[in-house]
């Protein structure tokens, strides 16, 4: 597989930009084009998610993510007279991508095509709850690539991912770069490889609400936020951070949007008491390990000063 992906690398960084952008077009709308059966098969096979929430994230990561980049030319070389600097884009080579349960298909569309406009070669290794709709979908990009005129082997995919294997394919002096999507096992496990990595692991966004927003339209955009796709996303709000004066408010309009408080009575309980059962609660859902098939809420309160009040507030 790497050998093929090394020779695949050596040929397409020979591309020039009209060359590579038929291949990135021809790769993008193939996925685009069964952006809904991959997101039907990814809910059915993970159980996670919506499924037409996950044809707008298989849009997005298609021919949406083409869009965005359509004016950048990361093959050509250019001259800067300001600085006096001509840069010479450079292929990595063959990169090892990792992809989640969560976001399955999307996240290999994103990453073939940020691989094929910069003339770099894939590996797809997907996760085992993910596998079958993954593997397909690479095999869709792929063909649509080679049948543009990309080298054969641009994009791959394990068929079988294992523990074993993938640690070979990190470690091995053919992988350039390793583009991990995952948990945090994955991640460090990517960063620990000798590779050079870039890891995107679990988030925890905050979101500070003060008295200058619009109330309405904030809760309207955090209720939406937070339950698309059932809240899988890392990327979605995790805690609102509420300034006193506005809290009441905002509150009212995020009941009216259909979120739900879970719990009001913390009078009496200190900063460092609510900051243990946090911690107690977050231990005990990583030793249970719940499947976010549906959604699974739990509050959080931190009072940090009496200017400032924290809330978890789910949709």
């Amino acid at each position: 597989m790497l050998q093929r992906a090394e020779w695949a690398a050596r040929a397409f960084a020979r591309y020039d930009k009209p060359a590579v952008d038929k291949v990135v077009h021809a790769a993008a709308g193939a996925a685009a084009a069964k952006a809904r059966e991959y997101a039907e098969w990814a809910v059915r096979e993970t159980g996670f998610g919506v499924a037409e929430h996950k044809v707008i994230k298989n849009i997005a990561c298609s021919t949406g993510l083409v869009e965005a980049y359509a004016g950048h030319d990361y093959v050509t070389p250019r001259f800067d007279p300001a600085v006096k600097i001509i840069e010479v884009p450079r292929p990595a080579g063959v990169v090892f991508a990792l992809t989640p349960s969560t976001n399955p298909v999307a996240t290999v569309f994103f990453k073939s095509l940020l691989a094929l406009m910069t003339r770099c070669v894939v590996v797809i290794s997907p996760h085992p709850l993910a596998r079958e709709c993954c593997v397909d979908a690479a095999r869709t990009l792929a063909d649509a690539a080679v049948a543009a005129g990309a080298p054969d082997g641009v994009i791959q995919v394990v068929d079988e991912p294992s523990v074993p294997l993938i640690t070979a394919l990190m470690t091995d002096d053919r992988t350039e770069v390793i583009v991990a999507t995952g948990g945090v096992p994955v991640v460090r496990a990517a960063y620990s490889s000798g590779t050079p990595a870039i890891g995107v692991g679990p988030g925890n966004v905050p979101v500070l609400v003060d008295s200058t927003a619009d109330l309405a339209k904030a809760a309207k955009r955090i209720v939406e936020s937070k339950s698309f796709d059932n809240s899988i996303l890392c990327t979605n709000e995790s805690v609102l951070i509420v300034e006193e004066a506005v809290a009441a408010t905002l509150l009212r309009h995020l009941k009216r949007e259909g979120a739900y408080l879970l719990r009001t009575n913390l009078e009496g309980e200190t900063a460092e008491e609510l900051w243990t059962k946090y911690i107690q609660l977050t231990e005990a859902e990583a030793a249970f390990r719940a499947l976010k098939s549906e959604l699974s809420i739990r509050p959080l309160f931190h009072q940090l000063e009496p200017r400032v009040k924290a809330h978890i507030l789910v949709a």
